[in-house]
């Protein structure tokens, strides 16, 4: 079984935005399904703002199909294909433990592409694509990401997209107290950056398409407005900060709208959706500065450097969890003749046990047990030295 088997093809933050936003993935058990009918023994889907990769386990299809895949099912063109990155075997490996760990998140140790990993792997099996090897691969990837942030602390520095957000508002404004701050979404990120706004102070208002939700959300958090989502572009107009977080697949601010109900005051936009949520023709008037997911890499770099010295603990484990992945694989080779092992081991002392328990006549038939339990121990003793030895052989 040849470990280059495993295989990732996928764009990541550093592909440029517009296209990312194409490549985003919507109806993610559709394409497993369109995935698996290429024959691909293995798929996973991992889908975030920031990337849009394919994990796969094949001896067939080569990456070169899977990049035509990404071509055809979002329609885009050749020159999609220069981003798309392709890696195999152990790569692969580490590259999604990296990626669980937050190492190759915009905000370097941030929580919420671990619950994404997560989620990855759990809809995969939703729909029957994956298998023992992604699904270790991906689990291993999940314990090693809490592994890491609780035994680093890097946890308790990790800091979210939604308050990156917040943080670059700051910074912007110098003090965003009794600022008016409109929030469009309420899902995890959009509730984040509620509660951050509400952190420095800002008078937060909010709005869903779903007025349930957000009624049910202010229940939680009494200090926000919640906005009927029809009379969302009054409230735009009339704010200060517009934090802009739903996953619909096409503008929610429209720029022909926003238009008619602006009066030209000084309004801060960030769009921290994919797709973007806001026209990007509305950061071009007069007193609205808009900022998008690429914006806000300066200060997430900034973020960065304070951890680096957790970033090299973290890799050092990524490292040695990789080298257990590779003997996991490797064991795979011998697994048939591991289960043999066991299967003889237990039929040896089975048989030997019925052997001797028709001459014990007179032993009791709790002697007759611990007969039973002691050659069994034996049995399994020499099972288990067999198997250690086919194990190292095979490392």
């Amino acid at each position: 079984m040849d470990i280059n088997n495993i295989k990732m093809v996928g764009i990541d933050k550093d592909t440029p935005l517009e296209l990312r936003e194409k490549a985003s993935f919507k109806n993610i058990g559709d394409a497993l399904v369109k995935l698996k009918e290429l024959g691909l023994e293995e798929v996973v889907i991992l889908s975030t703002c920031h990337r849009s990769e394919i994990y796969f386990y094949s001896q067939k299809v080569t990456p070169q199909q899977i990049k035509e895949f990404f071509i055809e099912y979002f329609e885009l063109n050749e020159i999609f294909s220069e981003y798309l990155r392709q890696i195999c075997g152990l790569d692969v490996v580490e590259h999604i433990f990296r990626v669980a760990c937050g190492l190759e998140s915009m905000v370097v140790g941030e929580d919420q592409i671990l619950s994404q990993v997560k989620e990855a792997i759990n809809t995969a099996q939703a729909f029957n694509t994956s298998g023992k090897i992604l699904f270790k691969l991906f689990r291993d990837a999940v314990t090693l990401g809490k592994k890491a942030r609780a035994d680093t602390g890097i946890k308790d520095l990790a800091l979210s997209i939604s308050y990156i957000a917040v943080k670059f508002v700051q910074e912007i404004f110098e003090d965003i107290k009794g600022k008016k701050a409109f929030v469009i979404g309420i899902g995890e990120m959009g509730q984040k950056a509620i509660k951050n706004l509400l952190d420095k102070g800002a008078d937060v208002f909010v709005t869903n398409r779903t007025l349930s939700r957000a009624l049910e959300l202010k229940e939680q958090i009494p200090e926000i407005h919640v906005v009927p989502y029809e009379q969302k572009y009054l409230h735009i107009a009339s704010s200060d900060i517009v934090i802009s977080a739903t996953n619909a697949p096409h503008y929610t601010v429209s720029y022909e709208k926003f238009r008619e109900v602006y009066n030209e005051r000084k309004i801060c936009m960030v769009d921290i959706a994919l797709p973007r949520d806001i026209d990007p023709r509305i950061g071009q008037m007069k007193g609205v500065s808009l900022y998008t997911l690429d914006d806000l890499k300066k200060t997430a770099e900034e973020n960065k450097k304070e951890r680096l010295s957790l970033i090299t603990v973290i890799e050092e484990m990524v490292k040695e969890e990789v080298k257990e992945f590779d003997k996991w694989y490797k064991t795979l080779e011998i697994e048939p003749y591991i289960k043999e092992v066991s299967r003889y081991a237990h039929e040896v002392y089975n048989t030997e046990f019925q052997r001797i328990a028709n001459k014990l006549i007179d032993s009791s038939e709790k002697d007759k047990e611990n007969i039973k339990i002691a050659l069994r121990r034996v049995a399994n003793k020499m099972a288990n030295k067999m198997i250690t030895y086919l194990k190292e052989s095979a490392y």
